[in-house]
């Protein structure tokens, strides 16, 4: 849960559906920007929740050294709650992700989402013109597991992790957009990005992001409002070469959800 609300908000041009929606003219081109590609590294964030300061953690690493996956970008995270948040929902999360280097296209995601009641375990697949999408939901006490398999026409979309990598790769000029069709978990989405300026925040100079979320009909393809995000959630990227996460807020559907970067480090 938590990894969903945080870097949902974080996050293609030619696919095909039967018939063209009007928000495939707003996407951002599938090549990605100039900005040089993210070095091997690990970020650690303090979730707070409801102004409770330590409500959960959250650690990603981006090309990790003891995974060796020959041609692909592999990028890990793993989050848990935390004190009162962790009490009324206690969930941890493990989240796997192969990315083509070069094009930033998705290949695979894999997450294992644990709860009070049920662990759901996600597998979504990129294919030419396609995602793939399988679903388990799995009871802890009693109960059969409940499966489900989907299919999206289009391509390419992005999941959290490689929306991300799109995002900074991007000029990120003041009043720039940019806008993909994302696919992180079972469902797929419009992320739209708007760069609102550059300021100083936490102590460093970062580059100030509004974000937004539509929700992608799988049958129409027309875009729905996103219930569980309230309004646009605004996203702090450090003004430097790496361009990594600083801080993003975000108000959801259980309540104002903070992350801020704890830790930084290279690999």
């Amino acid at each position: 849960m938590f990894l969903r609300l945080l870097l949902l908000p974080l996050a293609a041009a030619c696919g095909f559906l039967a018939a063209e929606p009007a928000w495939q003219n707003e996407l951002t081109p599938a090549k990605p920007g100039p900005w040089p590609a993210l070095a091997p590294c690990s970020m650690s964030y303090q979730v707070s929740w409801k102004g409770m300061l330590d409500s959960g953690r959250l650690h990603m690493e981006f090309a990790p050294e003891d995974v060796k996956k020959p041609g692909m970008l592999v990028v890990r995270s793993s989050a848990k709650s935390a004190g009162a948040a962790a009490a009324l929902f206690p969930h941890q999360s493990h989240f796997w992700s192969e990315i083509h280097p070069d094009t930033l296209r998705q290949r695979l995601f894999h997450g294992v989402e644990i709860g009070r009641r049920e662990t759901v375990t996600t597998t979504v697949r990129h294919l030419a013109g396609r995602v793939e999408s399988h679903e388990k939901t799995q009871p802890h006490g009693k109960g059969a597991a409940v499966v489900r398999t989907q299919v999206f026409r289009f391509s390419p979309m992005y999941d959290i992790f490689s929306a991300m990598l799109h995002v900074r790769s991007q000029r990120l000029a003041p009043g720039d957009r940019v806008t993909l069709a994302i696919h992180p978990f079972n469902n797929p989405y419009l992320l739209r990005v708007k760069v609102a300026g550059r300021e100083n925040h936490n102590g460093r100079k970062t580059i100030r992001l509004n974000v937004e979320m539509r929700k992608i009909d799988r049958d129409t393809s027309e875009l729905r409002p996103y219930k569980k995000m309230k309004k646009a959630a605004t996203l702090w990227l450090s003004d430097d070469e790496h361009r990594i996460p600083v801080e993003l807020r975000a108000a959801v559907f259980i309540g104002d959800v903070r992350a801020v970067l704890t830790d930084f480090r290279r690999l």
